[in-house]
């Protein structure tokens, strides 16, 4: 009885579940039928969803300015710690060439002395042995007494009891010490100049230092702030993160872009000039030397026609139209250009030992001031790069300049330096020129050494080949 009891409640349930069930279909499919007509937003709500649609926009546009501003920010704050850094690297080089004209001064200071002291004795033994001759010293009075070795040659000359050997000692002595007072006077300005160049050196290494660590701390800084404005870009147009990095890379790219191709406009006007003023300077030599052969001729015509004359006096000589005429010459066989722009010589033996050095050290750090061998800085990478070719260049961008043979941007060929500033006077980065526009660099503070374009705002339109 109890089963069946069960039984007979389980079936209700069931069938009271199934009413409601058909009951709540019927309701809807009635409520649906009821009403035909869709929900229309208001003008207000229309007016609403547009002003925030607007703002949106408004919010993501002033935020997009404001990373493209921080970029900008941060470039200028990286070119001037590389500025500094190689400021730092020239005021190193003075340092260096101040300690060997010091070192080189000195030691030509002590050596007069020696040679002094030693012509002093000399004279010291010579007077001795006149003294002990029984002869009177003299005029070698002179030499030891208030008036000193200064005033011995022009005392000595007038004295007859001065002998020629006495006043040879004599002579040797004053001018062996005021060959040793001068060289000191020499060694002592070395001296002081190291000690100027020391303390130079110093204040540029404090100024490098503050200025990379301030380069370091900004970048750190944009980044924390470029992915909080990620944020609320993916927030303000419903996107993700990762896509708004990827537009901002995109915008980056857009810019560089334009920088690039206003580098190499400027470049090709630097090329057109060059060329133009080159040509000029072909068509003044050739007009140069065709006047130069004109009055040549000339003038030769004028003696023969003067000898003539003067071997006939009693014929007068015929007028020939020929003799005002001035001669034709061909712009081949003129001479070139007195200062002619020499073309720069062929790249050196080495160059892919060079290039394979460089790319060695892809994905080292940048290190202001350092030459390897596991961190670098620009001048220091492109000096040890050529250094395995046997080329020694200093550790400065300014004297790498100086020290190449001046490209065009548009003749570049592997290995070359490319230099970036904005004068040659203000150069403060260089980077070896690989091909296809792209050069491996130090960058900055916070990279790594890097493959990247030549093709920047402040490139030097004239390269340097060792």
């Amino acid at each position: 009885m109890a089963n069946t009891r069960r039984a007979v409640r389980r079936t209700l349930r069931w069938a009271v579940s199934g009413c409601a069930a058909a009951a709540l279909v019927g309701t809807s499919i009635a409520s649906a039928a009821a009403d035909p007509t869709p929900v229309v937003p208001s003008a207000a709500q229309v007016a609403a969803a547009q002003a925030a649609a607007a703002s949106a926009a408004t919010q993501a546009s002033v935020i997009d300015a404001e990373l493209a501003a921080a970029r900008a920010t941060l470039q200028d704050q990286q070119e001037r710690a590389g500025a500094a850094a190689e400021e730092y690297n020239r005021t190193v080089e003075e340092l260096d060439e101040a300690i060997a004209q010091s070192t080189e001064a000195t030691t030509k200071a002590l050596a007069a002395a020696v040679a002094a002291d030693e012509a002093t004795l000399a004279l010291s033994r010579y007077a001795a042995e006149v003294f002990q001759s029984g002869g009177g010293l003299g005029q070698l009075d002179v030499f030891f007494g208030a008036g000193g070795p200064g005033l011995t040659l022009e005392r000595a000359a007038g004295l007859e009891a001065v002998g020629e050997e006495r006043a040879r000692v004599m002579r040797e002595a004053t001018e062996a010490r005021h060959l040793a007072t001068m060289l000191q006077q020499a060694a002592t300005e070395a001296q002081e100049r190291q000690q100027r160049a020391a303390d130079a050196a110093r204040r540029a290494r404090d100024i490098a230092q503050r200025d990379n660590d301030a380069a370091a701390a900004a970048a750190a800084s944009v980044a924390t702030r470029q992915e909080q404005a990620l944020a609320q870009l993916a927030t303000l147009r419903n996107t993700s993160v990762e896509l708004e990095r990827q537009r901002q890379e995109g915008l980056a790219a857009i810019e560089a872009a334009r920088i690039a191709e206003e580098a190499r406009r400027k470049a090709a006007e630097e090329a057109a000039r060059k060329a133009a003023e080159e040509a000029a300077a072909r068509k003044a030599a050739e007009e140069a030397a065709a006047r130069k052969a004109a009055e040549e001729a000339a003038r030769k015509r004028a003696e023969e026609d003067a000898k003539k004359a003067a071997s006939s006096p009693t014929t007068a000589p015929k007028t020939s139209t020929s003799s005002t005429t001035k001669p034709t010459t061909s712009p081949t066989s003129s001479p070139s250009p007195s200062t002619p722009v020499g073309p720069a010589p062929a790249p050196k033996a080495g160059v892919d030992a060079v290039i394979a050095f460089a790319r060695a050290q892809l994905g080292e750090p940048y290190v202001w001031a350092s030459a390897g061998p596991d961190s670098w800085d620009c001048s220091g990478l492109t000096m040890m790069a050529w250094a395995q070719a046997g080329v020694k260049l200093s550790h400065y961008t300014g004297s790498q300049y100086k020290q190449t043979a001046r490209v065009p941007v548009d003749e570049l060929k592997p290995g070359d330096l490319v230099f970036f500033g904005p004068s040659v006077a203000g150069i403060h980065h260089v980077g070896l020129f690989i091909g296809n526009g792209q050069m491996i660099h130090a960058p900055y503070t916070g990279t790594v050494v890097k493959i990247s374009t030549i093709w920047r705002k402040d490139l030097i339109p004239y390269g340097g080949r060792p």
